[in-house]
């Protein structure tokens, strides 16, 4: 008698999962007033399409505007609950932020580090120092 390891049906069933999921998270990104598609804003001063932060390589929108700092996932990185797992998603006012430098040393590359209220952001973007003084030219306190 010939049996296969696992039912017909099974990768029927893990597909029809993954869609139900992501089906969920845009809904949940809908009714918090999140857009699926990010866009970056018009009045940026500083624009990396594709950064790198905490446990996302090369799929963050990085923008500076006068008024905040945003890191929002691209699509399709910002669904199925991804950015409210690892914390990928963030608008931060520049009025809170302390201080923003750039990492030095080996391995660093093109970190740079924020500080803002009782947190520290790192972010690895392409032109580190535009970014610097992306907010340094904004209402950063000095």
């Amino acid at each position: 008698m010939d049996q296969s390891p696992f039912p017909i049906w099974f990768p029927f069933a893990a597909i029809a999962w993954i869609v139900f999921v992501v089906g969920i998270s845009v809904a949940f990104r809908r009714s918090k007033g999140k857009p699926v598609f990010p866009t970056l804003p018009d009045d940026a001063v500083y624009v990396d399409k594709s950064a790198s932060g905490r446990w996302a390589s090369n799929c963050l929108l990085v923008a500076v505007t006068d008024e905040a700092l945003s890191v929002v996932p691209k699509f399709p990185f910002n669904l199925m609950f991804l950015p409210e797992i690892y914390g990928l998603e963030r608008t931060i006012p520049v009025s809170s932020i302390r201080e923003v430098r750039q990492l030095r040393g080996f391995g660093l590359g093109n970190n740079v580090s924020i500080d803002y209220g009782e947190a520290k952001l790192r972010l690895k973007v392409h032109n580190p120092q535009a970014f610097v003084n992306a907010l340094a030219g904004s209402s950063l306190p000095k």
